[in-house]
């Protein structure tokens, strides 16, 4: 199966919705302050909260859910490791299972729910970011976002600029990654079968090849910037200036609104 096929992060689709029309900066601090909930909350009520945002927010985006679902795939085996750990390792309230010397606790199965919604919830979050916002739009949201730490001496731009580059070039790497691994295939390899220091040997053959096109992209994505009169900490203009409209703004106060109710029921 192809690695491409589940790989939505750092995707744009074009919808007419309000999601789309918003500014980017309001995107980035909507998502921001409902990562920040997401870590902080702990109640069952937040969490039905939090789950019922990210769906309001993917029904107005006129997102398809599978796009979200998709997107999700390739984290499942993080989410199930995770998981695993709090289930054996989180100790407290009563025993549930007993096998042998190992015990599962009560709190551990609560705990290991409760990251697995935070994680999807935040990896949804931040997909449907991306497929509503153009990586420029993004690069100069964070740039504006960022733009009071020049006054210490902080590089924003360059900041922003490696952010969106390191989001553009996972589909490109993975890309790459792929038609080498189908190359290997032609030659025999097979990477599902034999035990799992086996299928880790057998991409040891993908791994250089993969370093070396990440090199190649790095140093023709440096060798364009140039060309193009980049120079890094030079003001330079915007093709498209941010404005803030009144959507905008309604959209900030719902959301902090939405969040202070959270907040409160944390308390």
């Amino acid at each position: 199966m192809a690695l491409t096929q589940h790989l939505i992060f750092g995707q744009y689709i074009d919808k007419k919705s309000l999601v789309h029309e918003l500014d980017p900066r309001t995107k980035l601090l909507i998502v921001m302050a409902f990562m920040i909930s997401a870590l902080l909350l702990t109640t069952l009520v937040s969490y039905v909260l939090l789950a019922l945002m990210v769906a309001a927010a993917i029904a107005i985006s006129k997102i398809p859910p599978t796009y979200i679902i998709r997107g999700l795939k390739p984290v499942w085996l993080i989410v199930i490791i995770t998981s695993v750990f709090h289930i054996f390792l989180t100790q407290g309230g009563e025993v549930l299972i007993q096998l042998g010397s190992v015990s599962i606790y009560e709190q551990g199965v609560l705990k290991a729910i409760a990251i697995a919604v935070r994680i999807i919830l935040l990896l949804a979050m931040a997909t449907l970011l991306t497929l509503t916002t153009k990586l420029s739009d993004l690069t100069s949201a964070i740039e504006t976002l960022l733009s009071p730490l020049r006054r210490i001496g902080v590089p924003t731009q360059e900041i922003a600029m490696m952010m969106t580059l390191t989001i553009r070039f996972i589909p490109i790497l993975l890309q790459e990654t792929d038609k080498i691994m189908k190359a290997q295939r032609a030659r025999g390899v097979d990477f599902a079968s034999g035990n799992i220091v086996k299928r880790l040997l057998n991409f040891i053959p993908i791994i250089v090849p993969v370093l070396m096109l990440a090199f190649q992209k790095a140093e023709s994505a440096s060798q364009a910037i140039e060309a193009r009169g980049y120079q890094p900490g030079m003001q330079r203009t915007q093709l498209r200036t941010l404005a803030l409209q009144a959507i905008d703004f309604k959209a900030l106060l719902v959301s902090g609104l939405f969040m202070s109710v959270l907040i409160a029921l944390r308390m």
